[in-house]
């Protein structure tokens, strides 16, 4: 079952009265305030094309079914939905203020001769700038529309900015876009998930949203932005046979050469999903902003890994390929001399982390002793980053997070952003070392989320931002794990399957299928096709169509790549 994400908007909530009363007959006009019958929006809806204007002689009601139904249709600025406004607000009605995405229908009912309120129950929701959040616990919300009449036909005079679409319309209108901006490195380029309707406009929405930053759990010098402070689109983004020109305000004219290819980078990475657009230009006032090529490395936006699963078998420790195990001298060896019953392999598979029995342990492709650096009991599977830092944990509490150089020295790192009576079910870092994965278990249930990782100096990990959570079931949880830089995999536990569950961050999730007796998972390359499950019998599958198949490899281990 899909779930949906979306940060709320009250305004966005008021329009969503209207789209749930498609279907919605016979309410009376005058007398006294009664309460209609459950309406829904299941019947025959043009969705978002070619919607009619106005009807000639229609009612309160058909008017506000016939608006809901024409702001499926975002081209040309929403024109046919405000043609059911009346000439006072009809621009200054907002429609991209926000989208409340509908579940079910709601009860219409009679205020007063030229006033409807509406109750409805919203599953998701999507703010202004385009982010994306689930309603958890879904609440009412009680909306008013006020009506005028103009030359004899009915109109709308007073609503709130947004619109609402049902589920399959949202689906039909929207698309997500990332928008993306830099670890303090510059090293890797970031995604910060978005959704907008497919219009004309597309562009310059994301462009807007691009310019006024990351979101909050992302700031904080998690990731960074190289469009100064107050920067603001001078004018709509055109694009003119592939070339998009974006039109910027006077702060972006003192940036430095790098600073504005930096823009351009953030820019060009953020139209990618726009079929449309294949360069970008950027102007002030029109004029040209000159940007030097020099030649500098492009940041990477999709950190790649080996394609074939790392894993430990009697064969050693080493990549599968063919259902054979190519050991990865010297570090199989080192894993093998420790006995290791988890692992992590660092970038440029240089040096790995691995958890024995009796702690976390560094273990260098220089065919260095492996060196324990943590021997609390207790530890989960550790994690590695791009810099190299281990990070490890005892099970018990999130507060024993801490980080370790290869060399051993510890960095406590503050975790006041967690669950305090939470224990660690799994810990992941991002492979482009910004954000981390937290699966959790708690007394009211498991609790899934991920925060930024904020460093002292662009490099010692010294605390973790907001934690957001992601909408997660019930079901007892087993694993986690990055799929791609925007989404993540869950396995929890249903009887003796195990369910596989993607989560975009800031987006949709969906379950894809079971494997009987999971007990990790592993992203590789591609997001949903590059995950590995391992199950407790040692078998090793992966995903083919809506199943998982047997790869006919046998593990005791399955281990993380970076």
């Amino acid at each position: 079952m899909r779930q949906r994400t979306r940060l709320a908007s009250l305004v966005a909530g008021a329009v969503t009265v209207a789209a749930l009363l498609a279907g919605c007959v016979g309410i009376p006009m005058s007398g006294t305030v009664t309460q209609g019958d459950e309406i829904s929006e299941e019947g025959p809806v043009d969705v978002g094309f070619r919607p009619s204007g106005p009807r000639e002689g229609a009612t309160q009601q058909e008017l506000l079914v016939d608006f809901i139904q024409a702001a499926t249709n975002p081209q040309s600025d929403y024109q046919t939905a405000r043609s059911f406004l009346a000439q006072s607000i009809r621009s200054k009605w907002n429609p991209d203020a926000g989208v409340s995405i509908r579940r079910s229908g709601g009860t219409p009912t009679v205020v007063s001769d030229d006033v409807l309120d509406y109750t409805i129950t919203t599953s998701a929701r999507i703010d202004a700038d385009g982010r994306y959040t689930e309603d958890t616990d879904l609440g009412s919300q009680t909306l008013e529309f006020g009506f005028v009449k103009e030359d004899g036909q009915w109109r709308l005079n007073r609503l709130a900015d947004g619109i609402v679409l049902s589920e399959d319309n949202f689906d039909a209108v929207f698309t997500s876009h990332a928008l993306y901006f830099f670890d303090p490195s510059y090293t890797f380029l970031v995604p910060d998930v978005r959704w907008f309707a497919n219009s004309q406009r597309l562009p310059t929405r994301i462009a807007s949203a691009l310019v006024k930053g990351q979101a909050g759990w992302l700031s904080q010098g998690v990731l960074v932005s190289e469009f100064p402070t107050g920067t603001a689109l001078g004018d709509v983004v055109t694009v003119i046979s592939g070339t998009a020109t974006v039109d910027l305000s006077e702060e972006v004219r003192e940036a430095s050469n790098a600073q504005r290819e930096r823009m351009r980078q953030q820019l060009s990475a953020s139209f990618s999903n726009v079929r449309t657009v294949s360069s970008v230009v950027l102007t002030i006032g029109g004029v040209p902003l000159p940007i030097n090529e020099t030649g500098a490395a492009q940041a990477i936006k999709q950190p790649l890994v080996d394609a074939n699963p790392l894993v430990r078998s009697e064969d050693g420790f080493g990549f599968v390929s063919n259902r054979r195990v190519t050991p990865l001298e010297p570090i199989s060896d080192g894993i093998t001399a420790i006995d290791a019953g988890a692992a992590s392999l660092g970038v440029g598979k240089s040096i790995a982390v691995a958890r024995a029995a009796d702690g976390v342990y560094v273990i260098s492709a220089s065919g260095a002793d492996p060196l324990r650096i943590d021997d609390r009991s207790g530890l989960i599977n550790p994690s590695i980053d791009t810099t190299s830092f281990v990070w490890s944990a005892r099970r018990a509490s999130t507060a024993s997070i801490t980080a370790f150089r290869p060399t051993g020295e510890a960095f406590p790192v503050d975790t006041s952003t967690l669950p305090a009576d939470a224990s660690i079910v799994s810990m992941d870092v991002s492979r482009d070392g910004t954000r981390i994965l937290l699966y959790l278990s708690t007394d009211s249930g498991p609790v899934l989320g991920v925060a930024g990782i904020i460093r002292q100096d662009n490099s010692v990990p010294d605390r973790l931002g907001e934690f957001v959570q992601l909408p997660v079931d019930r079901l007892a949880p087993i694993d986690a794990t990055w799929a791609s830089p925007q989404s993540i995999a869950t396995l929890s536990l249903n009887g003796s399957n195990a369910v596989v569950t993607t989560h975009e961050i800031g987006g949709p999730s969906e379950a894809i299928g079971r494997v009987a007796g999971g007990k990790s998972i592993v992203g590789g390359n591609g997001g949903t096709d590059g995950l590995w499950v391992l199950t407790s019998e040692g078998e090793l599958y992966k995903p083919r169509g809506n199943s998982w198949q047997d790869t006919g490899v046998d593990a005791s281990f399955l281990a993380t790549q970076q």
